[in-house]
């Protein structure tokens, strides 16, 4: 059997202070020598949720994903490169057949509340979640779970895994103290949290504020280095340059272009840059006409000019997607292509559907215009309203009508989140993110048809039999190597000529930082931005 040792955190924060370095711009910025820790100071963070609560269990969402990373911990974790190491775990056994992990956990790790870390506090976690049925407790093929002894876990399961590490270190598989949460249990979980992590919670404020205090009893000797992190919500994007610019935050998160490109030449700033997971593109209700029809999907998809967005929105950042909800930093990626900028292949594929030219330059069919709304937020993420906008005078060019609905970020989310029989949208502006790194992921909570919302992140209700056969089958492989190279082109093709949505760009990640910050990396799967181990120097 194979048997991997933890490697510490110490050079995990080291590695993390050289690519900030390596990143890390703003006016002045040159050649440097690395800043050594300093202890102590709090770090003011402006971010953007939607997040109502806290427990990590029930939800899976990149905001609550953000800030998890200080209080909760996972078995296993992603450093600055986004490779998969053991954290909670310090060794592992698996046997030949893959359908046996034997799981060794760090010793001497207590919970917030003094409760020790042991096989047993992780095996309730993972009955609370799948026993409660929870987002994504049917991605584990976990057959039994086992405390074998005070620190080993052994898990069998019901076919092997190759994208088991991946999955559990995502953030919704945090590990919660059962003493605490049996306690106060699920109202205290929602708005508070006792986990292993370097922080506890001092304050929470649903969509107002959550404030973080050292934990001086974490089991990583000598970490954090921050005696206080403050995440403020705040969901203008325009307030939140506005308050780091003034210095009265340390970091602002999902800033637009413009205000990116000014911090980057403006003293006492830097712009943190990397590749994440993160697609920008507009779902299409496949359930609601007339949108069920594929050549008015594909029309939508030739009418765009994606080039254009990318030029005028994002001044060059990011790429032409070449798949639909995936892109080349995960797992099982495999491009399946783009349409082709061309209104003409546009207005003829409508013209197939019966969608004629009308009064007024509006499309009609049956005596029905063809007039769409399109739900998106402002500074919800970089560059929202602005695609939206471009994207509602492109459809016009061919003879969709096309009318912008804004909402706040509080109630997107649940807008834009039914099931099939109430999901009375047409078309809604939305980021996604593979919070496992995995295609797995995506298969299992976009592409299936069983992935339809509100059970999971298909908004498009999108459903294709062979497509789901293939799925299946897929998760059938007993590596990740078989996996891909057998389906996943095919799967992902699939899907891409099914038009489910409309495919526009893998977007950058980018964090306006004060330059007196230090270790703040990117983790590319979650596109989230630690700074549990972050430190300011003076």
């Amino acid at each position: 059997m194979k048997m991997i040792a933890t490697k510490r955190f110490r050079a995990f924060v080291a590695l993390t202070a050289l690519l900030i370095l390596a990143v890390g711009g703003g006016a002045g910025a040159g050649p440097a020598a690395a800043p050594q820790p300093v202890s102590g100071g709090s770090l003011s963070i402006a971010y953007v949720t939607t997040a109502p609560h806290i427990d990590l269990h029930q939800v899976n969402q990149g905001a609550v994903n953000e800030v998890a990373h200080y209080f909760y911990e996972t078995l296993y974790d992603r450093d600055p490169n986004g490779k998969v190491i053991p954290l909670l775990v310090k060794e592992e056994q698996i046997t030949p057949d893959g359908l046996t992990w034997t799981l060794k956990l760090q010793p001497n790790v207590k919970f917030h509340d003094g409760t020790p870390l042991n096989a047993a506090a992780v095996k309730w976690n993972f009955d609370r979640k799948i026993n409660r049925r929870f987002t994504l407790f049917d991605i584990l093929p976990f057959r039994t779970i086992e405390a074998v002894d005070e620190l080993t876990l052994r898990l069998t399961l019901t076919r092997p895994a190759p994208n088991l590490r991946p999955n559990i270190s995502t953030k919704t598989f945090a590990i919660y103290s059962p003493t605490w949460a049996q306690r106060v249990g699920d109202e205290g979980m929602r708005l508070n949290a006792v986990g292993t992590g370097p922080f506890t919670v001092a304050e929470f404020r649903p969509n107002e504020i959550l404030r973080l205090r050292k934990n001086p009893n974490y089991w990583q000797k000598g970490l954090p280095y921050l005696d206080e992190v403050v995440f403020r919500v705040v969901n203008d994007n325009n307030t939140r340059a506005t308050m780091i610019q003034a210095r009265d935050v340390d970091v602002a998160q999902s800033l637009s272009v413009q205000d990116i490109r000014r911090l980057k030449t403006t003293p006492g700033f830097k712009i943190l840059e990397g590749i994440g997971s993160q697609q920008a593109y507009i779902t299409l209700n496949n359930a609601k006409p007339p949108l069920d029809d594929v050549k008015v999907r594909r029309a939508i998809n030739h009418a765009v000019d994606k080039e254009a967005i990318i030029r005028n929105v994002y001044l060059g950042g990011g790429k032409v997607a070449q798949a639909v909800y995936a892109n080349p930093t995960i797992d099982g990626y495999v491009p399946a292509g783009s349409w082709k900028f061309d209104q003409n292949a546009a207005r003829a594929l409508l013209d197939e559907a019966g969608w004629r030219m009308g009064p007024g330059g509006v499309r009609v069919k049956d005596g029905r215009p063809m007039q769409l709304e399109l739900i998106t937020r402002r500074g919800g993420s970089p560059g929202d309203y602005e695609t939206s906008e471009i994207v509602q005078g492109m459809l016009k060019q061919v003879g969709i009508d096309v009318r912008l609905v804004v909402l706040e970020s509080a109630t997107f989310v649940p807008r834009v989140t039914l099931p099939r029989d109430r999901a009375n949208y047409d078309m809604v502006y939305l980021t996604v993110g593979t919070f496992t790194g995995d295609i797995e992921y995506i298969l299992q909570t976009f592409y299936h048809s069983s992935s339809a919302a509100p059970r999971y992140f298909n908004r498009a209700h999108y459903g294709n039999p062979v497509v789901d056969q293939l799925i299946e089958q897929s998760l059938k492989a007993t590596t990740a190597k078989s996996r891909n190279s057998i389906y996943m082109g095919q799967i992902m093709r699939t899907v891409f000529n099914d038009a489910p949505i409309l495919q526009l760009i893998d977007m950058p990640q980018e964090l306006a930082v004060r330059d007196n910050v230090h270790s703040i990396f990117l983790e590319p799967a979650g596109n989230n931005w630690p700074a549990k181990y972050a430190w300011k120097t003076r």
